[in-house]
């Protein structure tokens, strides 16, 4: 058997039932604006039971919000302060939606706790304290969106200055751009609520032969690795060598040629310029090769 109490016509909810004689239960709220002596009805199956002006809302002794600050949050949450009378002097509950907010410190007319981390939305502030809940019921909004970026067109180097517009941004946000499978960041350069400020890195795919490939003759330092790359337009070729104690007067750069076959450099072909022991050089892949 189970038994329902209503006052005022209203359920009271979370109802723990006691060796039958006993009902604990969380009084509801009324939209009455002044004192108001009211009925309790308890319900069970079929029989029904009221005791007539039991129960007194008395709004002297009812929690009341004034204001709360701020009203606007990130999604990350943050501190949040609730002004008003009667809150007692035990620890307050708040609650954002249905989610549990961390309280600081409880006074008779502030509150003052840090929101957790939630998706964007509107949320409603229920307030539980030593008179009951607070009222009247407020709502908060968790912000979090792009409006605009700017510029839409960058370079495939990277080092794009890129501003984006929108709300809800604080120091943890990043900025990446994707495209299919791959990501590319942007590194911040400043953050406000509104706006980011990041610049592009690169977003060309990047191969790099180095001089570490053994020469079946000559051994270590003599090839390049790997002896052949196949690379799609667009991508960054970077060659990177250096010497070993062993090959010190050894000198590298990189010269365009005509074929596989040629020793001689290709006349108005790409050119890394003087030989060095150590250095690298790139250059991006205008043909697929």
């Amino acid at each position: 058997m189970s038994s329902v109490v209503t006052i005022d016509g209203n359920v009271c909810t979370n109802p723990i039932v006691t060796n039958f004689s006993s009902i604990i239960c969380i009084v509801p709220p009324t939209t009455v604006l002044s004192n108001a002596q009211v009925s309790i009805v308890v319900t069970s199956d079929t029989l029904s039971e009221t005791l007539s002006n039991a129960f007194i809302y008395d709004v002297t002794n009812t929690p009341s919000i004034t204001s709360v600050s701020p009203t606007v949050f990130t999604i990350a949450g943050g501190e949040f302060v609730i002004n008003g009378t009667n809150f007692g002097t035990g620890l307050a509950t708040v609650f954002i939606g249905t989610t549990k907010a961390n309280v600081i410190s409880t006074s008779s007319t502030e509150i003052i706790a840090n929101l957790p981390s939630l998706p964007p939305g509107i949320y409603s502030v229920r307030i539980s304290t030593d008179n009951g809940y607070a009222r009247p019921i407020v709502s908060i909004e968790y912000r979090f969106y792009i409006q605009n970026i700017s510029p839409q067109v960058g370079s495939l180097y990277g080092g794009t200055d890129v501003y984006v517009q929108g709300e809800g941004f604080d120091s943890s946000s990043i900025v990446t751009f994707t495209n299919d499978d791959k990501q590319v960041s942007c590194d911040i350069i400043s953050i406000e609520s509104n706006q980011i400020h990041c610049k592009t890195a690169t977003a060309a795919s990047r191969a790099i032969i180095s001089s570490n490939g053994i020469d079946p003759i000559y051994g270590t330092g003599f090839a390049w690795s790997p002896r052949h790359l196949t690379v799609q337009q667009g991508s960054i070729v970077e060659w990177q060598w250096s010497t070993s104690a062993l090959l010190s007067t050894l000198n590298y750069k990189i010269q365009q040629i005509e074929n596989s076959y040629d020793t001689v450099a290709f006349d108005g072909g790409f050119d890394s310029g003087i030989a060095s022991s150590s250095g690298k050089v790139h250059r991006m892949q205008n043909d697929s090769a």
